[in-house]
This record gives structure tokens, C-alpha cells and sequence, in this order.
């Protein structure tokens, strides 16, 4: 928050840069991002996460811990929780030097 404090993308779902991706809303005030992470996981959902999701309390949820850098700066993080029955993740990138 400290990155975006007083900036025109200090919150992601308002303002001129609404929606765009973070690459795009960095961009807006001088960051580079440059590289992403993913962690993927599984596990039982919480409580309050099941009631949310609207899935018995206990089954599996996937867990994306998803972090955005700049350098070696994390400039954003999003956990993401979804239900594990319903969901698919997919990965895809380049191979070799390009």
C-alpha cells in the first residue's frame, strides 16, 4: 500500500485505471514489473471461506498465492481461493532463450 499511497491506482477496482492489470496500473506510476510468482496449493476450506464460496465447510479449496515484483520488490499479492472441484489450472509460458 505504501507504493500506491496518494497515487492514481491507490485502489485497484476505482479510479482512471480500473480493471487494467497490474503491469498496466504499476506502469501508470513509474514501476516496472518484471517478473510474477505463483504458489498453488491445496486444502480445507475455512469456515467463513466455505460459507463465501458456497461449499460445505472442509472441502478442498485451491490455494494461488500470487506475488508481482519489480527488481526484487514485491509490489502486489493476491490470494486467491477457489473451490478445488470446479476449478482447472492452467499454465503456460515461453521455452528457450525468447
Amino acid at each position: 500500500m505504501s507504493l500506491t499511497k496518494g497515487t492514481p491506482i491507490a485502489v485497484p477496482e476505482g479510479g482512471q485505471h480500473a480493471g487494467l492489470a497490474v503491469t498496466h496500473r504499476m506502469a501508470a506510476i513509474g514501476i516496472q514489473v518484471d517478473t510474477w510468482d505463483e504458489e498453488v496449493w491445496a486444502r480445507p476450506a475455512a469456515r467463513e471461506e466455505a460459507r463465501t464460496l458456497g461449499i460445505s465447510a472442509g472441502s478442498i479449496v485451491m490455494v494461488v498465492e500470487r506475488s508481482y515484483f519489480a527488481g526484487e520488490l514485491v509490489v502486489e499479492v493476491a490470494d486467491i481461493i477457489v473451490p478445488a472441484e470446479s476449478t482447472k489450472l492452467v499454465y503456460n509460458g515461453p521455452v528457450g532463450d525468447s
